[in-house]
């Protein structure tokens, strides 16, 4: 019995792994020389069309939006999955799942509390950089969406209860990622009210850059705050008590 519940995981992955191959076979394999124009176009055209020196951010911001918005979903579709699971693994326990993260400080040390404490505050302030200025240099929403959820965790870290920065808490964060999901909805929405087309740039006038600062900015703020959810939930269940 227990061999084949063994077996059961090993199974499973090496059949994911045979389908992957069979679907992944034929791009590798294949002898059709990969389409040269779109790159050529971009780089080309990217940076005069969009503003933006980061081709990288022109792209995902601009010529591939719908998939941008698409990943956004996603990802809100798993953070609420992931906070639907570890509630329900709380409350089948016998009880909530406990929420705060600390408890008794019987087998903490100093180190921890003053290093997350120092460094927590800095990687906020990078993650916040990466976010705003990813039209000009490496970085973007993304990126600088999950720098920013490190800052959270080592903040979450080192607070020794559940009274700690407000930014650590899942109320908080949760406001964050609604709040911030719905104004990129509004945001591509816009252009349907100024002319300028579902998904265009909502500021008539302005250059196509400021559009990708502020889809930059608010993808960063739902990326971070959905991925510190997740994070500082599985660490109050993980952590219990201390």
């Amino acid at each position: 019995m227990r061999r084949a519940q063994a077996a059961g995981p090993i199974l499973g992955a090496l059949s994911l792994m045979a389908l992957s191959a069979l679907v992944l076979w034929p791009v590798v394999a294949g002898d059709s020389p990969w389409p040269l124009a779109p790159g050529d176009y971009l780089e080309a055209r990217g940076q005069a069309e969009s503003g933006a020196q980061n081709l990288v951010s022109a792209i995902y911001l601009g010529y591939r939006a719908y998939d941008t918005l698409g990943e956004a979903i996603v990802l809100l579709v798993a953070v609420t999955g992931a906070i639907g699971m570890i509630a329900s693994a709380g409350d089948a326990r016998g009880g909530a799942a406990d929420t705060r993260f600390g408890g008794a400080a019987r087998r903490r040390t100093e180190l921890l509390d003053v290093v997350t404490g120092k460094l927590g505050p800095v990687v906020l302030v990078f993650g916040v950089y990466v976010m705003m200025f990813g039209h000009i240099s490496p970085g973007g929403g993304f990126q600088g969406g999950v720098v920013v959820a490190s800052g959270i965790v080592f903040l979450s870290l080192g607070r020794r209860s559940s009274h700690g920065p407000r930014i650590t808490r899942a109320g908080t964060l949760a406001a964050v990622e609604a709040l911030s999901f719905l104004v990129i909805m509004l945001a591509v929405g816009l252009g349907l009210v100024t002319g300028s087309g579902f998904m265009g740039n909502p500021l008539p006038g302005a250059s196509p850059v400021v559009s990708i600062v502020v889809l930059n900015a608010l993808i960063g703020l739902k990326v971070g705050a959905g991925i510190s959810l997740m994070c500082v939930a599985m660490l109050a269940e993980a952590n219990e008590p201390w």
